[in-house]
């Protein structure tokens, strides 16, 4: 029996519901080279899932009690 393949990926849609920012946000900050790391599959944009937690974890702002 197959083991179930785990998503390593997400389209820009799933990455941008998970960061709470619109599709265009994201395409914005692709333009200009910005936002987390991303990966082309021809004309497919990939978002590597470790890599927007990472990008998550960079953003955390530490507010002083």
């Amino acid at each position: 029996m197959k083991q179930p393949i785990q998503k390593r990926h997400c389209d820009e849609h799933a990455a941008a519901e998970y960061l709470g920012l619109s599709v265009n946000t994201l395409r914005d900050w692709r333009t200009h080279r910005t936002g987390p790391v991303f990966a082309r599959f021809g004309r497919s944009v990939r978002y590597p899932l470790d890599e927007l937690e990472r990008f998550a974890e960079a953003a955390r702002v530490q507010v002083a009690a």
